[in-house]
């Protein structure tokens, strides 16, 4: 009976322990890892991202996996050595990877020198394109945007030229005509693109002419890993504002994305996270302050995770509601359990009761028999039997089966034997008398 209550007791104490480690698993900062470029802003935004949330000891811990081009860290995700990768929507979009956030929007700056005759993409037919280096060589990835901008104007790509530059070069090659115009693709209004549009002006001795993209918008229905941008006047600053009016271009997009087989609620505490936190990153990386939400639209060529969808469509959902259905099953099998555990201890006490009542008859019965016994072996018999009858009622009595009521009955019960059985030998320790026979006096 005392070996029944300790496995219940223990099964009990194993379920809430198994609920325990439930919710310390669900509360633990979920580790994430996050592919990107070396020497970037992004590097830069997500160290201040992860020095924040360990700050503020949010749930979620960044770790960066640093590697040297944009396509590597779409490899990291496809290959799942990182669970989140900055790509760009441009280079190589990994297969799998749905979008977190958005981090900023590039757009394609074509500018030539003041006295360029260069006006439109078609004018680059048979000239030389200066394409800025990112920071360090190969950080642009590859050209497939100024592939697809020379294929909307049927302007055959082997027809021009590219020059990789890096920013400290530029004035110089479009000086020594090196070059007949520079390709940027950096966020409008970015320190990098700025400084290259204000050497352009410098080495052309005025105003510089930007080359817009017009049909941008028909690019991107067609390749929706472009964009259409709209690069406002005075982007690139000066006293005579650059650009002078408003063009469109072609453009792209730097995104955060994640394996779709991260989990829901961790993607979507990511993204609350990196909202909220966008104050504070950008003022120690201004550029953050163009993260922004991915548009909701379910049916977008670019998927975002459902994760984040949920945390933008307010539908998230709580503890609770996430594993109500665990929680409920796992109280419907603790009650069964318990359940089982009561029926088994009642059909224990019913059987030990069943014992008592055999041993408490057995007593009765010697008490009749030793009354009428015949031989003393018999009545040592019979009191060997009691002892045992005694040692099994004190074993049901160790495991609480027997009541106080129970415990006096067979108290009487063994007095009364051990009473009959003491009598009974002081029948066979008597001596027997012989019968008197008198004898005549001369005999």
């Amino acid at each position: 009976m005392r070996a029944l209550r300790f496995a219940a007791l223990g099964g009990a104490l194993a379920v809430i322990a198994g609920v325990g480690a439930a919710i310390y698993m669900y509360e633990r900062p979920s580790v994430l890892r996050v592919a990107v470029t070396r020497d970037s802003d992004d590097q830069a935004i997500l160290a201040a991202a992860a020095q924040e949330f360990a700050h503020e000891q949010e749930p979620i811990r960044l770790k960066a996996v640093v590697v040297e081009t944009l396509a590597e860290t779409s490899r990291a995700l496809e290959e799942q050595r990182a669970d989140l990768a900055v790509v760009r929507s441009d280079v190589a979009m990994p297969a799998g990877g749905q979008t977190v956030l958005i981090m900023r929007r590039n757009a394609a700056v074509l500018v030539a020198p003041a006295e360029s005759e260069l006006r439109s993409v078609e004018d680059l037919r048979g000239r030389k394109v200066g394409v800025l280096l990112g920071g360090q060589a190969g950080r642009t990835g590859s050209q497939t945007l100024l592939d697809a901008a020379l294929a909307q104007y049927d302007v055959p790509v082997g027809s021009v030229r590219r020059v990789a530059l890096a920013l400290d070069d530029l004035q110089a090659a479009i000086e020594n005509q090196e070059v007949d115009a520079v390709l940027a693709i950096e966020a409008p209004g970015a320190p990098t693109v700025t400084a290259a549009v204000a050497a352009v002006a410098e080495a052309g001795h005025g105003q510089p002419i930007f080359i817009p993209i017009a049909e941008a918008k028909a690019i991107a229905q067609r390749a929706p890993n472009f964009e259409a941008i709209e690069v406002v006047r005075g982007a690139f600053g000066g006293a005579q504002p650059k650009p002078a009016a408003d063009f469109d271009t072609l453009g792209s997009s730097t995104r955060l994305v994640a394996r779709h087989s991260l989990g829901n609620e961790v993607v979507g505490e990511l993204t609350r996270l990196m909202l909220e936190a966008r104050p504070s990153i950008a003022a120690h990386v201004p550029i953050a302050n163009r993260i922004e939400a991915p548009s909701t639209d379910k049916g977008a060529a670019l998927p975002v995770h459902p994760g984040a969808l949920a945390y933008l469509d307010d539908e998230e959902k709580s503890f609770f509601e996430t594993y109500s259905d665990f929680i409920y099953i796992g109280a419907m099998v603790l009650s069964l359990f318990g359940t089982g555990a009561a029926a088994l201890v009642a059909r224990f006490n019913r059987r030990q009761g069943a014992d008592f009542e055999r041993i408490l008859q057995r007593l009765i019965e010697i008490i009749r028999v030793s009354r009428s016994v015949e031989r003393l072996d018999a009545l040592d018999e019979l009191e060997r039997e009691a002892d045992e009858l005694l040692a099994m009622a004190l074993a049901l009595d160790a495991s609480h089966a027997l009541s106080g009521n129970r415990l006096a009955a067979t108290g009487l019960a063994l007095n009364q034997v051990r009473h009959a059985i003491a009598e009974r030998r002081r029948f066979f320790e008597t001596p027997v008398r012989t019968r008197f026979a008198p004898r005549l006096v001369n005999e």
